[in-house]
């Protein structure tokens, strides 16, 4: 499958968690765990003109991010530090270019992105 396959196969939820992953890695905050980029993606999507996707959860970022990890497009990486009970949570970086992603996303998604 080709990338541009790839990005055509994917939900706009998806697409906006990989485009908040994208964003962390551009900043240089990768790997990142889910809670940090479901509150980027939150963040992001108030500077949208789109209401097509909606309220993003945690549930909603864990799960695209099984599936962008399956389509090859992030990767998880041991966590960087681990819970009080010892449990760590699983980190995420992006296993494709920055720009990759960002020609490959819906441009309604791109609004207000730098």
């Amino acid at each position: 499958m080709t990338e541009t396959a790839t990005f055509d196969s994917l939900s706009l939820t998806n697409q906006v968690v990989l485009l908040g992953v994208a964003d962390l890695a551009a900043d240089g905050e990768t790997p990142i765990q889910t809670h940090t980029v479901r509150q980027h993606c939150q963040q992001h999507l108030e500077d949208v003109d789109t209401e097509v996707v909606g309220t993003i959860t945690e549930v909603d970022v864990i799960r695209s991010l099984y599936r962008l990890e399956d389509a090859g497009l992030v990767e998880e990486r041991e966590p960087s530090s681990t819970t009080p009970t010892g449990k760590g949570r699983p980190a995420y970086s992006l296993a494709v270019s920055v720009d990759a992603v960002y020609d490959g996303v819906a441009d309604a998604l791109l609004q207000g992105t730098d």
